[in-house]
């Protein structure tokens, strides 16, 4: 695996998420064998785990992608962010695999998360999507062939308009794939800037330091994104039972 590299997409605002993020990675994934990079500013995140790119001034969240990417030397990376915090002990060795199959047979992305884009199962473990579908490009857990994910970047737009301008700008690129399972069980801690109470509790619950700074849900936000998570659920199990 000297060819791929984790990239944590973050900044310097989200400074206080960078402890227990690390706290979960040492706990549930300490056999990991890549190099994993934070794409911060100016600061530098003191840890025997994660790198600090130190990107410095960015535009945009693709602005500071595009200056992550450019910062390291692999030709594949598997993108995550800041907010996932890994709950679970993670399959290393599957994990492993799968990137392996995907660079031997030349995939251009592998999402490690079940998908609600259009498509056909390919065996037990992957799903190959179609070549216009809505959320072709996902960043959740995506594995990419970085010069393909450096093509598909426009440095002024978010992490929202890359996966919807993005997506229609992949529309011509082949080999997109994603699991039929979740492969890395993990929590989204914050939405839109405030952790979900109920990922928060668990987190603590788990041993990881959770700071007091940022603000939460209240109780109407908790069940509104509760909801959507379950419907996400239900229907990305279809898709996968159906094709």
């Amino acid at each position: 695996m000297d060819n791929v590299a984790l990239i944590i997409s973050t900044y310097d605002k989200s400074e206080d998420l960078w402890l227990p993020l690390e706290q979960s990675y040492n706990k549930f994934w300490n056999d990991i064998s890549i190099p994993i990079y934070l794409s911060t500013n100016f600061k530098k995140f003191k840890s025997e785990s994660f790198n600090s790119l130190q990107i410095k001034d960015e535009v945009s969240w693709s602005d500071n992608l595009i200056k992550s990417l450019n910062k390291i030397d692999q030709k594949y990376v598997l993108l995550t962010f800041d907010d996932l915090f890994l709950t679970a002990k993670v399959d290393n060795k599957s994990i492993e695999n799968l990137m392996e199959i995907g660079i031997k047979n030349k995939y251009n992305y592998i999402q490690f998360y079940r998908s609600i884009s259009s498509g056909k199962t390919i065996d037990k473990m992957l799903f190959k999507k179609n070549m216009e579908t809505k959320y072709k490009n996902s960043t959740i857990w995506s594995f990419w062939k970085k010069s393909v994910l450096l093509n598909l970047l426009v440095k002024e737009e978010t992490a929202w308009e890359f996966e919807i301008k993005g997506n229609a700008r992949s529309f011509s690129i082949q080999d997109f794939y994603s699991t039929k399972i979740n492969m890395i069980p993990f929590v989204n801690g914050v939405v839109k800037g405030k952790w979900n109470p109920l990922a928060k509790s668990k987190l603590r619950k788990l041993g990881f330091e959770i700071s007091n700074e940022r603000a939460s849900f209240g109780f109407v936000e908790t069940i509104r994104y509760k909801f959507r998570d379950l419907q996400f659920n239900v229907l990305s199990y279809l898709i996968q039972l159906i094709n």
